[in-house]
């Protein structure tokens, strides 16, 4: 069995989900790996419990259905791109429910670059069109990857600016890459396949459904180091993708209106509870994520003879050959999760080794 088939298999197998594959995965080191071992090796692994490995056991069975799968993927040009692949996005892979195989269509190494969602209403106004327009011309000379979710609204604003601007984008779909949905938006799905990536984990000719929108816009909020909301109802997906960035630890940003404006209602709310930095100004986000290096920070005196466990001693060798790093970096290259990892952070900062910098940024002290 091959690592598309396996993920096939975990994928279509009824009560599975994504976070109990993932667990599966990582303890049996490979997604193929899992079909190797027995009913009594699979109830080891925590959360995973009797009536799952029941339906595991009767994976033979479903096997014919992902040769189907296997063929509409070749069909329709679909290429797999698997958790933990170079071009996987990295940040996603701190998410419990990141997918084990994401389907793609386009040109694009994502591969140590940064990701930026743009999210909003579908029924914009004139003041969001032209800040969102704005935004992206503002962060065009950084070269980041703009995400957002090819709907009607802020979503394809985004999308168009940035093709416009000759940025590479990305478009995280609700359904499978056999179809576009709106259809009016096709023609930008075509120009993101030759300047960007499609990107979705429905399997081919999945029956598109409303409710398949949380699951797409996990992919939005998770895949980004920032997520930026320009107008936003007190409901609705731009809220769900807000919150889903807000609970992986990223950075969030909303975009104020008149407080009168229902269309900003969202963001607003947003900002009074703390989870999203009002973003007024295009470049308070280039000088929130460390983008411009031409601040001048202020000497401070480093402590001697400061006391380190051999957990923070491997931290702060990073910054040997790295003057600044961002927190998803570190995670990355120490291979923790970074809600672990933040805790250890705040322990060097209060021992004086680092100094905490705008937007997640790191540096020695």
């Amino acid at each position: 069995m091959n690592r598309l088939e396996a993920c096939l298999l975990l994928h279509c197998l009824p009560g599975l989900g994504w976070q109990r594959s993932l667990k599966m995965s990582d303890h049996f080191g490979s997604p193929e790996a899992i079909f190797l071992h027995s009913k009594k090796e699979w109830d080891h692994v925590e959360g995973v419990g009797l009536v799952v490995c029941n339906v595991l056991s009767q994976w033979k069975q479903y096997f014919p259905k992902v040769q189907i799968q296997i063929q509409l993927i070749k069909k329709y040009g679909i290429t797999p791109l698997f958790f933990g692949s170079v071009n996987y996005p990295k940040p996603l892979t701190f998410c419990a429910d990141a997918p084990l195989v994401l389907f793609t269509k386009g040109k694009l190494a994502i591969e140590n670059r940064p990701i930026l969602s743009f999210i909003g209403t579908r029924q914009y106004t004139p003041y969001g069109k032209s800040f969102c327009e704005s935004l992206i011309k503002a962060v065009a000379p950084y070269d980041p990857i703009i995400c957002s979710g090819l709907a009607r609204g802020i979503d394809i604003i985004a999308h168009r600016e940035t093709l416009k601007q000759g940025l590479d984008t990305v478009a995280c779909l609700a359904h499978g890459l056999d179809q576009i949905y709106p259809p009016e938006h096709r023609t930008e799905a075509n120009k993101i396949m030759k300047q960007g990536l499609l990107v979705t984990d429905f399997l081919p000719q999945t029956v598109f459904l409303k409710g398949n929108f949380p699951r797409r816009n996990r992919l939005i909020a998770g895949m980004a180091i920032a997520t930026v909301v320009i107008e936003s109802g007190i409901k609705g997906g731009s809220m769900n993708t807000a919150n889903l960035a807000h609970s992986y630890g990223r950075e969030l940003f909303a975009v104020p209106g008149r407080t009168t404006d229902i269309k900003s209602m969202g963001c607003h709310e947003l900002i009074v509870q703390q989870k999203a930095q009002l973003l007024s100004d295009p470049y308070q986000l280039i000088e929130t994520l460390g983008w411009n290096t031409n601040e001048k920070q202020l000497p401070v005196q480093q402590k001697l003879f400061i006391s380190l466990t051999s957990e923070e001693q491997k931290i702060i060798n990073l910054f040997n050959s790295h003057p600044k790093l961002h927190l998803d970096e570190l995670a990355l290259k120490l291979e923790k999760k970074v809600g672990p990892l933040s805790g250890l952070m705040l322990q060097l900062e209060m021992k004086g080794a680092i100094r905490a910098l705008p937007g997640k940024y790191f540096e020695r002290i």
